[in-house]
């Protein structure tokens, strides 16, 4: 029987489930660099030998967690339609977009620690939603290899543009800036210009989105 006042938890009951978690709590409420080995095993009432149990240490929980968040994504991101594919390319990161803005953790992951999500393996849905995303590409006219450069461009410029929208990687003047374009009635020309270029929403999200699906149908028709 464990002595009376005893918190910390029984040794092995612990899973590897339960610290990725914990781990994603802690990611989703403090951010990526708070999380640490003894804040984690505080968090769950363990020694920290126990968590080290199952991860080695803190980059190889990460890659953990960052496989975890990316299953959740490719299972929640709906399939490609039957439509043109310039249209079905921009719904499909138009969704990818909304999905990430619910997924602190995700974007915690790409902004502060982008290696983990190379290392992380695709899983069946994910090969699933990364083929859809190719076939679109090659419906256009691309090659294979021009098609993946593409889908990369898209998931590069998707990625970045809400890690910044989140206002994980903005400045103190561009977060200014964005609200200021909220309110303009006080600013000169000038003032609005630099004002709506600082500005970070689903309007400039858009406009440059479709302005990378420009430049893919362009190329697609450029001769080799």
């Amino acid at each position: 029987q464990a002595p009376a006042g005893r918190t910390r938890r029984a040794r092995g009951s612990l899973s590897r489930e339960e610290i990725l978690s914990a781990a994603r709590e802690i990611v989703e409420r403090d951010g990526l660099r708070q999380l640490s080995m003894p804040t984690l095993a505080k968090h769950l009432k363990s020694g920290v030998a126990s968590i080290y149990w199952y991860f080695r240490n803190k980059e190889d929980l990460v890659d953990a967690l960052a496989g975890l968040v990316l299953h959740d994504i490719h299972q929640q991101l709906p399939p490609a339609g039957d439509g043109p594919w310039d249209e079905e390319l921009i719904a499909y990161f138009a969704a990818f977009r909304e999905l990430l803005l619910s997924l602190p953790a995700y974007r915690e992951i790409v902004a502060y620690a982008p290696g983990s999500i190379a290392h992380s393996r695709l899983t069946r849905a994910a090969q699933r939603r990364l083929d859809e995303g190719l076939h679109l590409l090659t419906l256009a006219g691309l090659s294979h290899q021009a098609a993946t450069d593409a889908f990369a461009a898209c998931l590069n410029f998707t990625r970045g543009f809400v890690t910044m929208e989140q206002g994980v990687i903005v400045s103190d003047a561009a977060r200014a800036a964005t609200e200021a374009a909220g309110s303009t009635d006080s600013l000169t020309d000038r003032d609005r210009d630099v004002a709506y270029l600082n500005a970070l929403g689903e309007q400039q999200f858009m406009y440059g989105l479709r302005l990378m699906v420009r430049g893919i149908s362009a190329e697609a028709l450029s001769p080799p």
